[in-house]
């Protein structure tokens, strides 16, 4: 069914003008209308005729980053590589933090394909992404980096070998002689989380320990998150004698908590964190961190993107390899 925005405005009991704004992100609209006027939006699947107008022009020479979190160093890194690589190719670079929300992704990718941005570079909030084939089965250019779901086609994405980066992390740990191993990991269903503890799982399976589901403790990519995460763990468990921690937020909580048990690292309790934070080699004891090139992500992501918008067949997928920092928090 066919809609106009007056017909939009009429359902939201707005004015077309605020229709518009919203639609097309000109002003600042309350988040109640907001949420109004984007629920008819979506109910009727409305296309704004700007974007069939556009589709005859030329390219805008502007891209937008959408990443689900900005104060992860991981993050932070990537998105420098994608402005780096977008300043280079002469392109313009929106950036947008969805901090996590599923409706506010949702929305930023309507708002955006509306205004008609040459493509997106995305990182997920959730693997909640089926709505993103009413784009990408269209023809419009998403590249998806760090976080993936197969159910969206026609979809080229870019990220770290999370699966190795999980397995190789608790070989190091099996390695030291631990058996008992905890895990703090920061948003649930999501492919880098899903990864990682499989291949935790496997290497555990490697040396014949069965999985523990009590060793897993959600610390929502928070320090504070962290913190309440480690202590649920080790008093759940008080044979837990490692802790691999999926991002550089929750590696900071976690140590600040241990400290505040008086459990000593590593001694008591050894940890791998994932990411390289930059106080990371100097804390006491320094920490051994699994890294994957963020940088080198966000500038491939970024070609990719390029290549995708030249060439709409194309869905190229690349996994860039983990590497294991090792200092002395592991108990090296």
């Amino acid at each position: 069914m066919k809609i106009t925005m007056k017909e939009i405005a009429k359902e939201a009991n707005v004015s077309v003008a605020t229709v518009s704004h919203v639609i097309n992100g000109t002003k600042q609209i309350s988040k109640e209308t907001h949420s109004r006027v984007m629920g008819v939006v979506r109910k009727y699947n409305y296309m704004p005729n700007q974007a069939a107008k556009t589709l005859k022009r030329q390219k805008t020479m502007t891209a937008a980053l959408v990443v689900s979190s900005l104060p992860d160093t991981f993050v932070s890194e990537l998105t420098y590589g994608v402005e780096e690589r977008a300043r280079e190719m002469g392109y313009h670079l929106m950036l947008v933090n969805t901090n996590e929300n599923v409706p506010y992704e949702k929305e930023t990718i309507n708002v955006l394909h509306s205004n008609m941005v040459d493509g997106i570079i995305l990182s997920p909030t959730s693997s909640d992404l089926e709505y993103l084939n009413e784009f990408t089965e269209a023809g419009f250019p998403i590249v998806l980096v760090n976080r993936y779901h197969p159910v969206v086609k026609n979809t080229p994405r870019v990220t770290g070998d999370n699966y190795q980066t999980g397995y190789d992390a608790t070989l190091h740990l099996l390695e030291h002689g631990h058996r008992d191993i905890g895990i703090i990991y920061g948003v649930p269903d999501v492919s880098t989380t899903n990864d990682r503890i499989r291949g935790y799982r496997d290497a555990l399976e490697a040396y014949g320990i069965p999985f523990n589901e009590d060793y897993l403790e959600l610390g929502a990519a928070t320090k504070k998150g962290a913190a309440t995460a480690a202590e649920k763990l080790l008093t759940r468990s008080r044979k837990i004698s490692a802790l691999f921690i999926l991002n550089d937020l929750m590696t900071i909580g976690t140590i600040s908590k241990l400290k505040e048990m008086n459990l000593l690292i590593p001694d008591d309790v050894a940890i791998i964190g994932f990411g390289d934070f930059p106080s990371a080699e100097i804390i006491d004891p320094p920490v051994t961190n699994i890294i994957q090139p963020p940088e080198q992500i966000g500038r491939i992501a970024f070609d990719i993107l390029l290549d995708k918008i030249e060439n709409p067949e194309s869905v190229k997928h690349v996994e860039l390899p983990a590497n294991l920092v090792i200092r002395k928090s592991c108990g090296c």
